[in-house]
């Protein structure tokens, strides 16, 4: 395992959650135990009657610092086409959720893909999880993502390898759109087969993703909602509550201050609400109440898009308040802005034990507050306390 992984996403607690470190380990010692990043699962060797543990990781290639989306930051993608869109199927809807399947359906009728990697919600757990389906029946029966976590990409290995799918669609947060994004950046000739079997990647919108203690915890003993009676969850059109959605078609309201008391920890430092790593983001900021706003990053999404559109299980318009996407846009520079001074704090620490770096560390620092810093010729510092 990467001593950057563990030193500087896992210690901070900026793990995205995504998933993809578990399966891109060579090794496949990495695994999820219910906690906020993976673990090491460290082997025992046995050798007579000596037992010793086995380094797993020292001579590793090491993708799971590669793949990793917390580690470097890619420069968000512009979108081509902000529109409007609502879903034209068997079921007419604006949600994102229903625009999503529209896509995924009208692409998979045509061919266009061979399989599908989304997040469903398991009613008899109640708790988020993920899947992945092959035909048109089951990509209308699956729910979609519901604001609560589950590891997305740490099955990816299973429809890659298992299934041989080559013209795969993801579907998940915009951390998981960057975690994608990585891998397909990548030139480690080794993750290819992942490259060439990943065709398409849409996220929603994400202002964060919620803990799955949410739906026991707060819907189920705080409102005394039986278990079975729970479809799914949905942002609400002012941003300002989660809604439960029932099966008998009421719906409940968790403000949103008390649902943000569930939000995963490593989700606090995330830039990105609008899924600028994906192809196609969807999300229900900046359009009416019932539709939602469709933002294609990509060629590959724009002919998505188009095919869904001649299909008829999606239409679209102009539509759309540029001005809500404005203001999550600053937002999203706000915690860009908090992140480079976390990132500040890690170099700073770092120069405690290499004063090499003191120099970055003051330049950066000065960066963030738009201190402007004398022009001095570059000095020598030496490797000892005396540099300090």
């Amino acid at each position: 395992m990467s001593k950057r992984l563990e030193a500087e996403v896992w210690a901070q607690n900026n793990c995205a959650g995504c998933g993809l470190c578990v399966s891109a380990c060579s090794k496949q010692v990495l695994s999820w135990d219910g906690g906020s990043h993976p673990v090491l699962r460290r082997p025992i060797k046995t050798i007579g009657y000596t037992q010793g543990t086995l380094d797993t990781c020292t001579f590793c290639s090491k993708f799971c610092e590669e793949v990793c989306p917390r580690l470097e930051h890619t420069a968000p993608l512009e979108a081509k086409v902000v529109q409007a869109a609502k879903a034209n199927g068997p079921v007419k809807t604006g949600t994102p959720n229903g625009v999503i399947l529209g896509i995924l359906a009208a692409g998979r009728s045509a061919g266009l893909i061979d399989g599908v990697l989304l997040q469903d919600f398991d009613p008899w757990k109640l708790e988020p999880t993920t899947k992945v389906v092959s035909t048109v029946e089951e990509i209308v029966d699956s729910i979609g993502p519901q604001y609560l976590w589950s590891p997305t990409l740490d099955v990816l290995n299973e429809p890659v390898f298992d299934w041989g799918m080559k013209n795969l669609a993801i579907v998940g947060t915009p951390c998981v759109a960057q975690a994608i994004r990585k891998l397909k950046d990548s030139t480690n000739p080794r993750l290819k087969p992942y490259q060439e079997a990943i065709r398409l990647v849409i996220s929603v919108f994400c202002t964060g993703v919620y803990r799955p203690e949410l739906i026991r915890e707060e819907v189920i003993i705080k409102m005394g909602i039986a278990p079975d009676s729970i479809k799914r969850l949905e942002d609400s059109a002012e941003h300002d509550a989660l809604k439960v959605v029932l099966w008998d078609g009421s719906e409940k309201i968790i403000e949103r201050q008390r649902a943000d008391n569930y939000t995963r920890v490593g989700c606090g430092s995330c830039t990105d609400f609008l899924g600028t790593s994906a192809d196609i983001a969807v999300g229900n900021l900046g359009t009416a109440e019932d539709a939602s706003t469709l933002l294609i990053y990509t060629t590959t999404g724009d002919v998505f898009t188009r095919n869904a559109i001649k299909m008829k299980l999606i239409n679209t318009t102009d539509k759309v308040d540029l001005n809500a996407l404005k203001k999550a846009a600053e937002e999203k520079s706000r915690r860009e802005r908090a992140q480079a001074f976390q990132d500040v704090r890690i170099l700073m620490l770092d120069a405690l034990a290499d004063p090499l770096k003191r120099g970055e560390a003051i330049q950066q620092f000065a960066r963030l507050y738009r201190t402007p810093v004398a022009s001095k010729p570059q000095e020598s510092v030496r490797n000892s306390c005396t540099g300090c």
